[in-house]
């Protein structure tokens, strides 16, 4: 079928000097690699006639047998995360939208006493709000790691804090977390269908380890 492919196309492109070539040079010119000078003037006026008179030729049998078809490009796009903001000193943390709740309306709940803004996008470097401004052009990016600003709180019990939560509200919590609870130390499952947290008792050799009296640390 190549042989019977090549014999086509000597006789569509008669201005290519096949007589002065084998046949790894014939291949050379008529893919565009021949390194003959006397052949660089006719195979660019004839390249050139080619791209003008050949469309795409995307799916072309031709264009497939000696690779002559430009690849597609593929955008593969990635789901966005979306973390609260606490404008005033730009303190963030991961929230999703859950029980008929927006992301917005979550991250106010989580952080009632401050303002707060959505950012979204694979990481906080790269979350930009609705406006498309990213999260660290706003003033107060990253402020909350050099101080700690005057009445910036969510609770509004004092410089800092966060608002109180359920451990079942907790949108940062994995499978396998240990988390304490009012009932003793509780690992966290996969969540429900309507996104509950699931909770079961650590076992006795996991909460054996938190019962160890803390090592003094030494100066």
């Amino acid at each position: 079928m190549v042989r019977a492919t090549a014999a086509v196309l000597v006789l569509a492109w008669p201005s290519v000097e096949v007589a002065k070539a084998g046949p790894r040079d014939f291949f050379s010119v008529l893919l565009g690699g021949s390194s003959d000078p006397k052949l660089a003037s006719s195979q660019s006026s004839s390249s050139q006639a080619s791209s003008q008179a050949v469309p795409d030729a995307s799916g072309d049998f031709f264009s497939d047998l000696f690779g002559l078809t430009q690849p597609k490009r593929v955008i593969i796009s990635r789901s966005s995360d979306s973390f609260c903001v606490r404008t005033c000193d730009g303190r963030y943390f991961p929230v999703v939208a859950r029980n008929g709740q927006s992301a917005a309306d979550a991250c106010h709940n989580f952080c009632p006493a401050a303002e707060t803004k959505i950012f979204r996008g694979p990481s906080i470097d790269n979350a930009s709000n609705e406006q498309g401004k990213l999260y660290s052009a706003i003033p107060n990016a990253f402020r909350y790691r050099n101080e700690l600003v005057d009445n910036c709180t969510c609770g509004g019990a004092g410089t800092g804090g966060l608002a109180t939560i359920k451990i079942e509200d907790d949108p940062t919590l994995r499978r396998g977390d240990i988390v304490a609870s009012a009932d003793g130390l509780m690992v966290v499952g996969d969540r429900g269908r309507n996104n509950e947290l699931k909770l079961s008792p650590a076992p006795g050799s996991v909460s054996a380890q938190y019962k160890r009296k803390p090592a003094k640390a030494s100066r």
